[in-house]
């Protein structure tokens, strides 16, 4: 049973196995969707980029709809178990941020996601592992065509971080899906969203896991709909049997699927099922 903890909580020996865990998936291991073009870890932004109607649309859009977590739950998992095969470390598992900054909660460190982008380079990132100039952390993914080869941040240029009120507020709604009050609604839109737009550059666009942070904050989010079940045992996430029945798409028709298992959204609503839990949950 993997184990997923703050990345705050983690040893500096950790980090660094978990970033040199992301840095082998992005350069030593070949993709399946485009052998010889992209590397693994590029795979798992073409899948998101697909997702949000770019690329080559997957239908349906797990975005902005109750199949938000269960589709990102299996994305993330299985971004997790590639950095652990990558490694050949099953230690690995995938840290989340829960969006403050203090102290050891800042996530954009030299030595763990680095810092903010540069405003006098387009706003790349120049600093960290993850930094085309100090690493081999190439993007290869973009929303159109060819863009730029590095990770792009302009960190707080746009909006703020949830509040620990906000979330709060959203973890108190009493529906998993209601527009446009739900639990799933409320969480997608004021804090799944926010952080994207704060953190800006790559995280703004469909490419977004061009930035390794999105990891990081979907984990969190993760976590959190973990809580909201918790706090909330007697309403379900999901009523309808067409839905949950309903199995998850992550690859057009007209390309390889990204791992050999399908998963249905009744197969992930239990973390236990996929394996994983979250500490001191």
């Amino acid at each position: 049973m993997d184990i997923r903890r703050n990345h705050r909580d983690l040893s500096p020996e950790e980090k660094a196995a978990f970033v040199n865990a992301v840095l082998t998936l992005k350069n030593n291991v070949n993709s399946v969707l485009r052998p010889g073009q992209q590397s693994r870890y590029d795979d798992f932004v073409q899948i998101h980029k697909n997702s949000m109607g770019r690329g080559n649309p997957l239908v349906p859009n797990p975005h902005r709809s109750p199949l938000f977590y269960p589709w990102h739950r299996v994305l993330i998992r299985q971004f997790e178990l590639a950095l652990q095969a990558a490694a050949d470390d099953p230690r690995i598992t995938l840290p989340y941020w829960n969006w403050q900054l203090g102290g050891a909660d800042n996530p954009f460190t030299s030595d763990f996601m680095g810092g903010n982008g540069d405003n006098t380079q387009n706003m790349l990132v120049t600093t960290g592992p993850f930094s085309s100039t100090q690493s081999s952390f190439i993007v290869s993914v973009w929303d159109e065509g060819f863009g730029n080869a590095g990770v792009r941040r302009n960190l707080g240029a746009a909006g703020a971080l949830p509040s620990p009120e906000t979330v709060i507020s959203a973890l108190n709604r009493t529906s998993y899906w209601m527009e446009p009050g739900g639990w799933e609604n409320v969480s997608e839109r004021e804090l799944h969203n926010q952080v994207h737009a704060w953190i800006g550059g790559s995280m703004m666009e469909a490419s977004s896991p061009n930035d390794p942070i999105f990891f990081l904050h979907h984990c969190y989010l993760d976590l959190l709909w973990e809580r909201w079940k918790k706090l909330h045992p007697n309403v379900p996430s999901f009523t309808q049997d067409d839905l949950i029945h309903s199995t998850l798409v992550f690859h057009p028709e007209n390309e390889p699927a990204p791992w050999p298992q399908s998963f249905t959204v009744q197969q992930t609503l239990v973390t236990k099922d996929l394996e994983y839990r979250y500490e001191y949950l």
